[in-house]
């Protein structure tokens, strides 16, 4: 094990009611970041109650039995330390910064709004009204309608990447109540799933007995389970358009469900072949031609969203003028199709490989980017040590697997493809 390897300075606790602790000491600075999640995010949401994850996540900085929320908020905001809550496809997700000096208070508070949350009725109504002028806002834009109306054609109903229509979404968050808020928390939130990562100006084992003072006692329900089938391919492509008025432009997504999931094992070979194929409009197969040298676009991507814990869809994304559909549809569909065919070339796997290495190694310069990094690791079960090894890893994959993981994941022939705007 090497000296100065994630491995070996990071330190692991597990508490007796569940919880995990991860302690990285780095003394570069006198700051703190925390990084942490709990399975409590939508695939645990009741039917007929979409939304009500991220409303309870947002409502616990709204208050506890102790403080309020403008308390709370003081209280963070007199030392420059920050909290933040908020739930994802299947997590709730915690992040934090703060001075070392200040890491108690973040720490004792997180407990305060995880353990004791009062749910006040008026911050209910306040949030639910935020959240459906957000809603309605998004309904305006042309990529979400698009992104939207494409899960709801390759995934079903019961699916947490199937999003429900925006008056469904609406009429359940208008019914939302406190008691419903309540019981989720209730029902869903405990230490059994509780990860909590702490990196920077901190004692390992003073974070461990921080933690077990404040969160020690803390019992709930047991952790989530999730039993998700993968999705399968659609037999035959389709088409779908979603009119919207009064729009200079047009946006067109491409799409499948990908069937991959980080458990994959060609899960970097897969990511690999996205990152050629359209994950920078600037530089990959899909921007080099669709944007500059057909000038069809400013904007043009591909990529596997959200192949976590599920597998997301597999998509491509461009904004077009509405008369340039028909040509943007037709070049896309065709590059997708030679990149099938014909694989990825050696200088593309060697530049991704390259430039994914870089930025993940740039991304572990700051204690919040390996807080998140740990957290991940340990959420998808590839251990600390995955990020001695990241790097390696990425390096080792052939052309050969690549391309079988283009052949595997990619299938335009049965892709679903939106339009959404107005068309001439």
């Amino acid at each position: 094990m090497k000296e100065y390897s994630f491995q070996s300075r990071t330190q692991r606790y597990k508490l007796p009611n569940g919880i995990t602790v991860l302690a990285l000491e780095n003394r570069a600075n006198p700051t703190v970041s925390l990084s942490g999640l709990l399975m409590a995010g939508d695939y645990f949401s009741p039917a007929n109650q979409h939304g009500i994850a991220g409303l309870t996540a947002g409502m616990l900085n709204k208050g506890t039995a102790s403080r309020t929320k403008l308390e709370i908020a003081e209280a963070l905001e007199s030392v420059g330390a920050r909290l933040a809550i908020s739930a994802n496809t299947f997590t709730v997700s915690v992040s934090a910064q703060s001075l070392s000096r200040d890491f108690g208070l973040v720490l004792s508070t997180l407990a305060d709004e995880l353990l004791q949350p009062s749910f006040p009725a008026d911050e209910l109504t306040k949030l639910k009204q935020r959240t459906t002028a957000s809603i309605k806002h998004n309904q305006e834009e042309t990529r979400v309608r698009a992104i939207e109306r494409l899960t709801q054609v390759i995934y079903p109903p019961q699916n947490p990447f199937y999003q429900p229509t925006a008056e469904q979404l609406l009429n359940e968050i208008e019914e939302m109540s406190v008691d419903a808020i309540g019981t989720f928390h209730r029902e869903r939130y405990g230490p059994g799933s509780l990860l909590l990562v702490v990196v920077g100006d901190i004692d390992a084992e003073s974070v461990h007995e921080q933690v077990a003072n404040l969160l020690g006692d803390w019992s709930g329900p047991a952790p989530g389970a999730i039993d998700l089938p993968f999705t399968p391919l659609q037999a035959t492509p389709t088409r779908e358009f979603v009119p919207m008025k009064d729009k200079p432009n047009v946006d067109i997504v491409i799409g499948h469900a990908s069937g991959l999931r980080r458990s994959s094992p060609d899960y970097l070979a897969a990511n690999i072949a996205n990152r050629a194929l359209g994950q920078s409009t600037l530089s990959s197969r899909l921007g080099l031609k669709v944007r500059d040298e057909m000038g069809l676009t400013y904007g043009i991507n591909s990529a596997f969203m959200e192949s976590g814990l599920g597998d997301g869809p597999f998509l491509v994304s461009v904004t077009v003028a509405p008369s340039n559909v028909e040509l943007a549809i037709k070049a896309s569909l065709e590059i997708v199709d030679e990149f099938v065919a014909g694989g990825i070339r050696d200088e593309e796997l060697q530049d991704e490989q390259s430039a994914w290495t870089g930025s993940f190694k740039i991304g572990l310069a700051t204690n919040s980017g390996m807080a998140a990094q740990l957290a991940s690791a340990e959420l998808h079960g590839l251990g600390v040590h995955h990020l001695d090894i990241f790097p390696e890893l990425v390096t080792a994959v052939t052309k050969s697997e690549v391309n079988e993981a283009i052949r595997r994941y990619l299938h335009p022939e049965r892709a679903t493809t939106v339009i959404a705007g107005t068309l001439d």
